[in-house]
């Protein structure tokens, strides 16, 4: 099914009607928004986002998602149809894993899909299963390698020349992590090795990151109490390891910075260069919180996406979390231009039920190998959902892939944060002309709030230090905005655009009663 969200006005004002709210919607980004499947899991990955969507120019976009399982869609851009969700794993029991392509273009898996997971019952057990039709729906599983046998929760990268990595944890201890690689495919499994050297993490939270262009290949972790980002790094497809190396600290002003349990995600960009981004808190307070990107050979090496502390909040996130986390980052090979996407919690708008901030997705771009960033742009709400592991497809074209889960009461279900609903799986398709420019940015130190901002109770809060004009649908000034509240309680049911007094930035607003 596929839905815009924003083609069609006298739709937002119905859906609105039964709201009893005000409702913002953002009217300068031609999103297309597909719902591609459904889950009751709202807790995709315990840490950072792993790999769940692929874009493949001129082929089509991969998707993968846990269910009961894995599931996957896939989307051709010659018939502009999904194929359709579909179980990965058939009737094996089976948890959470991540998703690739093969970039080899001698392979005869090239550009097959690989999904990743492991049987969810003692003994643990890492699965793979490939897709070698793009849209066929389906899948092969490789049968179970007992080298991998006790291990679980395992990501999943490509190299260029075809071998297919793995990263996983020691079901039975716990405080480890270990690598294996497969040769051919998937059928069978190097002995797995620690790779954490010295360091034992209890419960690491981690990620895997392959280059399509070389043999360069990263381990990423960290856990809940350290103040560590941790990365390995072999660049002969996993033969050899440089060993650990912290990445911390970064230059923020937050005490005791850390990435927390949260992790970070990366990739190799068509240059060859390890790209990491975290989130940035003191593991106790959800605000101040900042997305930070880390490039390898970059002097600095660090350098900041965004910061969020807001001058007004009504909720708190999901307990554990910073109001920004989960960033996943991707490069334009045309331009080496850089995104970043991240799911940030609106500290005005919240769900009674569960008093938890709801979250949206905003995303942000660099065109100087990440030095300076562009103000992000959101992507979604404010509204009734909340939107939950957000993954921007590594591979940028003309268009921003991005998949997540629109929960429909935000909580956690499985932290036990409100009932257990069943939630879409969608995927925004972005014109990335629609972002803006690093030219329009403020310098990344400013402390902004982001935009649109959320309306309660018949009032429009807009951030400190900002202020604009009420328009009506003829472009008619109704009404001086300023910071802080503004009652629109008097004003007719209908659509309003909000202009900013720093110029250009619009957005609607629909008056209901």
């Amino acid at each position: 099914m596929k839905k815009s969200i924003f083609g069609n006005w006298s739709g937002v004002v119905r859906f609105a009607v039964f709201s009893l709210v005000f409702t913002i919607v953002p009217v300068w980004a031609a999103i297309d928004v597909d719902s591609v499947g459904t889950t009751g899991i709202d807790y995709q990955n315990y840490g950072p986002v792993w790999q769940r969507i692929f874009n493949l120019p001129g082929t089509g976009v991969y998707v993968a998602w846990v269910k009961t399982g894995m599931f996957a869609n896939f989307y051709s851009y010659s018939t502009r149809t999904w194929c359709g969700e579909m179980g990965v794993f058939g009737t094996q029991r089976n948890a959470a894993g991540s998703l690739d392509v093969c970039p080899n273009n001698s392979s005869p898996y090239y550009r097959a899909t690989f999904i990743s997971s492991y049987i969810n019952r003692d003994p643990k057990w890492p699965i793979v299963a490939l897709e070698s039709i793009p849209g066929s729906g389906s899948y092969v599983m490789r049968n179970p390698d007992s080298a991998l046998m006790g291990c679980q929760r395992p990501p999943i990268a490509f190299t260029q020349n075809g071998w297919l990595h793995l990263l996983c944890a020691d079901s039975a201890t716990q405080d480890t992590l270990l690598y294996s690689r497969s040769t051919d495919y998937g059928i069978t499994w190097s002995p797995p090795v620690p790779i954490c050297g010295s360091l034992l993490p209890r419960a690491p939270t981690y990620n895997i990151v392959g280059s399509e262009t070389g043999l360069a290949l990263a381990a990423i972790w960290s856990h809940a109490d350290s103040q560590a980002l941790w990365v390995n790094v072999s660049t002969d497809g996993g033969s050899s390891w440089s060993g650990p190396q912290n990445l911390f600290p970064v230059p923020t002003a937050i005490p005791s910075a850390r990435p927390g349990r949260l992790g970070g995600s990366g990739i190799y960009d068509a240059q060859g260069r390890l790209n990491i981004v975290t989130q940035v808190w003191d593991g106790s307070h959800s605000y101040p919180a900042e997305i930070w990107h880390y490039q390898e050979g970059r002097t600095p090496a660090w350098s900041l996406v965004y910061r969020f502390a807001p001058g007004s909040v009504l909720a708190q996130p999901e307990p554990g979390e910073p109001f920004l986390c989960r960033p996943t980052i991707g490069q334009r090979p045309s331009d080496g231009r850089l995104f970043v996407a991240w799911m940030n919690y609106d500290s005005l708008n919240y769900e009674p039920q569960t008093q938890i901030a709801r979250a949206d997705i905003f995303v942000a771009q660099s065109e100087n190998n990440g030095t300076s960033w562009s103000r992000p742009l959101r992507l979604t709400g404010p509204d009734n959902g909340s939107r939950l592991s957000p993954c921007l497809a590594a591979n940028v074209t003309d268009t921003l892939v991005v998949v997540c889960i629109c929960d429909q009461l935000a909580g956690v279900f499985e932290n036990g944060h409100g009932s257990q609903t069943t939630n879409q799986v969608t995927v925004l398709r972005v014109p990335v002309s629609e972002l803006p420019g690093v030219e329009e940015s403020q310098p990344p130190t400013a402390n902004r709030s982001p935009l649109p901002t959320t309306v309660v109770r018949g009032v429009l809060l807009l951030p400190s230090a900002v202020s604009g004009s009420l328009l009506d649908g003829s472009g008619r000034k109704v009404l001086a905005l300023h910071s802080g509240p503004n009652d629109l309680r008097h004003l007719a049911p209908g659509v309003y655009f909000v202009r900013l007094a720093e110029g250009g930035w619009r957005e609607a607003i629909v008056k209901v009663r």
